[in-house]
């Protein structure tokens, strides 16, 4: 069994553009986290490398936060970052630190294909949950893009 799960969509926008939407702090607050979740604290900045977290409110008050450190940029084609959940919500521990690279090709002048890779995840109900929760970000980020 892996320890990664991967995921590529094909977007109604340039790379340049998509590269944009995924680094640029005004840009990601509008699809990071879930469907239905907000992002009321963030030092989402993937334009450079150095520290990043959010912290993700749903739609019944709970919060999840998530940091890790930005460690490669490459505009407009590649990002990677580490991440780890906090145990309890803001302020608590950092659980197990996994790994992310989202690569980003044209195919076209309007279009850009993105793949994500999320490493490091060490069970198959995380993997099935950041599955479910790529997914929907991917879902927020094309319908970002589109209008």
């Amino acid at each position: 069994m892996t320890d990664a799960v991967t995921l590529e969509r094909r977007l109604p926008a340039s790379a340049a553009r998509v590269f944009e939407m995924i680094s640029q702090p005004e840009n990601m607050v509008r699809w990071w986290g879930h469907d239905g979740m907000i992002v009321p604290e963030h030092n989402l900045d993937f334009t450079k490398p150095g520290p990043w977290f959010s912290v993700m409110e749903s739609p019944d008050g709970r919060k999840r936060m998530v940091s890790g450190e930005v460690t490669e940029v490459d505009p407009p084609r590649f990002i990677a970052f580490t991440w780890a959940w906090h145990d309890g919500g803001p302020g608590g521990p950092r659980e197990t630190e996994t790994r992310v690279t989202i690569e980003i090709d044209p195919a076209g002048d309007s279009e850009a294909v993105m793949k994500l890779s999320h490493y490091g995840l060490p069970t198959d109900t995380a993997r099935a949950g950041h599955t479910r929760g790529w997914l929907s970000i991917f879902d927020k980020l094309e319908k970002g893009l589109a209008t």
